[in-house]
């Protein structure tokens, strides 16, 4: 790792006659082939304010914040072997929210941004492609959003900005650095490593779904104290424990089933922020994911026996040397020169049989936890809520996103199924476990 390749092949700017340009990072670089106006791979994050913003305010701080973050400021073009970020020239619209939430947007449509920013009231979202970037990439671009419009209003921070907890919050008048859009895969790169074992595939919930253009969003929020509590007793992280509840959830549908299904397996997807291992400072895709796997054909498990399984799971694949191997495995490819020559035509065929095969075919879905959102005091002090959606998936059909906000933890399910008993199951074990969450549907409280 640290090599002049690895760091050549990081470089993802390049400017010619035509102007500036950048690479697809290793994990954007398969979305354009396999995403669509559902399934757009589309997230979100949301705040809601304690006053409604001045729209023409809102679209001065957005034009300054995309301005700094000039490499979030692309559409997608079509090269004769793989696709580029082209850079846009005029700043993006601020569009109203009035629709459900990452649905209807195609990155493939002619002189569409990878990501958008929408207002409705009180209410401020930006949804970013993954083709983009991740979930940390757009914290760091939200919140330095907010902090700017704040400024603008005569709203101090009230605390330094670019250090400590606030170092994702950046600064405007900065220049954007090298660092902030490299290809993190490809920076370290570990060379040729053992490839991951192959995971079964796993089962997937059936049933009817919503309609086209529909997007489910039920959110829960809990006591944050009681359940970091919860999870320090069992001697396992809130994410371990959560994904255990999780797990708890898909076994209690598969065993529901009038028939059994051929698919035994229930798998629980958990992205890792590549950046507790590896210094970077890159705002573009660098996370993998652990997989968590129950063989059903073994029985129901208690909960405890998840909860245990859980934090074995994580603990046996959350290390430095099974990351590495996940990295070695998924950028390899764009460096072999026979990858590298075939037409994009036949790399989009590959690239959807490679999704199918190491992407949602073998999850029955997946849990992501961005931890405690924090903003500057004077920011914090105006912000009454703050929620993460996870990108809608016609194959797992329900998803989780979780975040904690000023002592609560903020459970967000998104979903393009009809049933929500899913959902129903997932709180109904926390309530039975003593913790009780208050639910709301998005559009039947509004």
């Amino acid at each position: 790792m640290g090599t002049e390749k690895n760091r050549r092949f990081s470089r993802t700017k390049h400017v010619d006659e035509s102007g500036a340009w950048y690479n697809l990072d290793n994990a954007g670089i398969i979305m354009p082939a396999v995403v669509d106006s559902v399934n757009t791979e589309l997230f979100r994050l949301e705040a809601v304010l304690d006053a409604e913003p001045d729209a023409e305010i809102l679209r001065k701080a957005l034009a300054q914040t995309t301005a700094r973050f000039h490499y979030f400021n692309v559409t997608l073009k079509r090269g004769l072997f793989w696709y580029y970020l082209d850079q846009c020239g005029t700043s993006p619209p601020l569009y109203s929210d009035d629709s459900d939430p990452c649905q209807g947007w195609d990155i493939n449509k002619r002189g569409t941004r990878l990501f958008r920013v929408l207002l409705s009231g009180r209410r401020v979202a930006c949804e970013f492609s993954h083709a983009l970037t991740d979930g940390s990439g757009g914290f760091s671009f939200m919140k330095t959003f907010l902090t700017r419009y704040f400024s603008l209003i005569g709203i101090a921070p009230g605390t330094e900005l670019g250090t400590g907890e606030f170092a994702d919050i950046l600064d405007i008048e900065d220049q954007a650095h090298l660092e902030e859009y490299e290809d993190g895969y490809q920076k370290y790169f570990p060379g040729k490593l053992p490839l991951p074992e192959p995971n079964p595939s796993a089962w997937h919930q059936l049933g009817d779904r919503l309609p086209k253009g529909e997007y489910r969003i039920i959110t829960g929020s809990l006591d944050l104290p009681a359940l970091l509590a919860e999870a320090k007793k069992r001697n396992v992280t809130l994410t371990e424990f959560l994904a255990a509840v999780y797990l708890d959830a898909l076994q209690e549908l598969w065993f529901s089933l009038p028939k059994r299904p051929r698919e035994h397996f229930i798998s629980l997807e958990i992205p890792v922020n590549l950046r507790q291992f590896f210094p970077s400072k890159t705002n573009r895709n660098f996370s993998l994911f652990i997989l968590l796997r129950e063989n059903l054909q073994l029985g129901r498990r208690s909960f405890d026996e998840l909860v245990k399984r859980a934090h074995y799971q994580m603990r046996l694949e959350h290390d430095i040397k099974s990351i590495s191997r996940q990295i070695a495995r998924n950028a390899g490819g764009t460096r072999n020169f026979a990858v590298r020559i075939i037409p994009l035509f036949i790399k989009d065929i590959f690239a959807r049989i490679l999704f199918a095969k190491l992407g949602e075919t073998m999850l029955s879905g997946f849990i992501t936890n961005m931890g405690q959102i924090r903003l500057p005091p004077g920011v914090e002090l105006h912000i009454e809520s703050f929620a993460f959606v996870p990108p809608p998936s016609t194959t797992t059909l329900t998803n989780i996103a979780v975040n904690s906000w000023k002592g609560r933890l903020i459970v967000t399910f998104g979903s393009l199924a009809v049933s929500r008993e899913l959902e129903r199951l997932f709180f109904t074990r926390l309530r039975s476990l003593g913790f009780a969450a208050s639910v709301r549907c998005r559009g039947e409280e509004e």
